[in-house]
């Protein structure tokens, strides 16, 4: 199997093969896999919003300060690209961060001894009580990354508080012209402003690293005792230790 890819029928496999009721699971994992389609459709469209609008050819070109300043006959269509632009990509985000929460779910479900409930359950509570295991190592790994940590800040911000400066912007150092997003802060952590094309790109490294700890959640499911099933017979810390 390619190491860029989760093999979801294969853990659908494992889980019908074992007793207790697996539609709640594979709800979860049906659930992951459009959330991801779903990712890609406003990763794109936030990517591609501006595109035949703006002149990336000369970002500073008479025309690309028309359109940022006023005075383009194209203003209002402009003005639609960029709130096109701001919508997708608040949605690509969330989608990427909420990937998780429902990755937890997953996990909670398959591999935890102790479960939580539902309304307990998220990621970072999910990676403390995970047995040690290349998935913990894994989850952890993320949870620690600079683009995860950025996500979950960014989506508890525009939930809660307010929306990020999303503006059109033309740089004369970088001769570029594109979305800017404004710098903030969140919970007592400062990030800095960055290209909108650059926080996507960091989506996307948090949404693909759901493949990895899916294929090791795969391993760690297939390990341990098949006559535990879903929400039945939960596994111990032996039967997650590296075994593939």
């Amino acid at each position: 199997m390619s190491a860029t890819v989760w093999n979801l029928e294969e853990l659908r496999k494992h889980i019908h093969a074992k007793p207790g009721d697996a539609a709640p699971v594979l709800d979860l994992l049906e659930s992951i896999d459009r959330s991801v389609d779903i990712f890609r459709y406003h990763m794109a469209t936030a990517r591609d919003a501006m595109k035949g609008i703006v002149n990336e050819a000369e970002p500073q070109g008479l025309g690309n300060f028309m359109l940022i300043f006023g005075g383009d006959e194209r203003e209002n269509e402009f003005a639609f690209s960029k709130i096109v632009s701001e919508a997708h990509f608040i949605a690509s985000l969330h989608t990427a961060r909420c990937l998780w929460d429902l990755f937890s779910q997953l996990v909670n479900t398959l591999v935890i001894a102790d479960l939580m409930p539902i309304k307990d359950c998220n990621i970072y509570r999910v990676a403390k009580r995970i047995p040690h295991s290349p998935l913990k190592e894994r989850v952890n790994l993320l949870l620690e990354s600079h683009w995860y940590n950025y996500l979950a800040a960014f989506t508890n911000t525009t939930k809660h508080r307010q929306l990020i400066q999303h503006n059109a912007t033309i740089s004369l150092e970088e001769n570029r012209i594109g979305i800017r997003i404004g710098a903030f802060s969140y919970a007592s952590q400062n990030f800095e402003s960055y290209w909108a094309i650059e926080v996507l790109k960091g989506a996307i490294e948090v949404k693909n690293a759901i493949i990895e700890c899916g294929r090791l959640l795969n391993a760690s499911y297939a390990n341990y005792d098949v006559q535990s099933g879903p929400g039945m017979d939960r596994p111990t810390s032996a039967t997650l230790l590296p075994g593939r």
